[in-house]
């Protein structure tokens, strides 16, 4: 299932929240969305910095970048990053990971963001969380993901 819905009055930055139910238990989702090598392997190429700090680059193409810090933290069920978005505001990404009967849950908000940039923030995160829902099915990549 995924549905994304563009919210916000006009008195607020506009945000974008994506649901997904992925076909992994939330454990897995939970790796696959804070683990550096597996989060390139769905979101692009990840680099944490000092983890005690919470800061990170994520390359998502030759000249595009977006670097950040992660706020606020509950494994394995919750974070929130401030997200650089030069010359405007930071954005800021919260992330739910909610256990499901079959699977699992992602909830993704965005916030914050520049008006004329909500087009650009759907395109990557709908071709991302595409990605993320074949890597949370892809069981024989997973296993051999974990056991390394």
């Amino acid at each position: 299932m995924a549905q994304t819905t563009h919210v916000g009055p006009a008195t607020r930055a506009p945000q974008l929240r994506y649901v997904r139910t992925l076909n992994c238990a939330a454990d897995r989702l939970w790796n696959l969305i804070t683990t550096p090598d597996l989060l390139s392997g769905w979101l692009g190429s990840t680099v944490l910095s000092d983890t005690q700090y919470g800061g990170f680059l994520v390359a998502t193409g030759p000249r595009t970048q977006q670097t950040g810090i992660v706020t606020t933290c509950e494994p394995p069920h919750y974070f929130q990053a401030a997200f650089n978005d030069p010359p405007h505001h930071p954005t800021t990404v919260l992330v739910d990971v909610v256990p499901a009967q079959d699977g699992s849950h992602l909830i993704l908000t965005q916030a914050g963001i520049h008006a004329g940039r909500v087009a650009d923030y759907d395109t990557f995160w709908t071709a991302a969380l595409d990605r993320l829902e074949r890597a949370a099915s892809d069981q024989v990549a997973v296993s051999r993901a974990d056991d390394a």
